[in-house]
């Protein structure tokens, strides 16, 4: 199960470094967006994980990569003054995830990452 992870978790870290956006807050959401089918996706890996293990090291070396990796793409938005700066990046995926594990279908769950997404951006942009 940890390689089935670490191979998705290469692949959205790779990602950050590839996204493509009009504007820096673009190029965040949108890669926030491919975090948020990536939490989805392996929510029951992850938990087989902590389920299995007798440590969360997987998980959280996992979280630490995106946090490297999704930075520079915040750190950009906010210096654009695109997105607030009042959050960090740990809470920006603390808020994907909580989205992620909301119960219905994708359908049902795209609406509220919309307006989560929406809300990070500064006023006026």
């Amino acid at each position: 199960m940890e390689a089935l992870l670490a191979d998705e978790v290469d692949e959205v870290c790779a990602a950050a470094a590839t996204v493509e956006g009009d504007s820096p807050a673009d190029r965040l959401t949108t890669w926030l967006r491919r975090f948020f089918r990536y939490v989805t996706a392996k929510r029951p890996v992850v938990l087989g994980l902590l389920e299995h293990t007798d440590t969360h090291d997987p998980v959280f070396k996992s979280r630490g990569r995106m946090v490297a990796a999704g930075q520079p793409l915040l750190s950009a938005a906010q210096e654009a003054h695109q997105i607030d700066g009042d959050l960090d990046l740990d809470q920006i995926l603390d808020l994907v995830v909580a989205i992620a594990k909301i119960s219905g279908t994708a359908e049902y769950r795209q609406p509220i990452l919309d307006a989560a997404l929406a809300g990070l951006r500064q006023r006026g942009t």
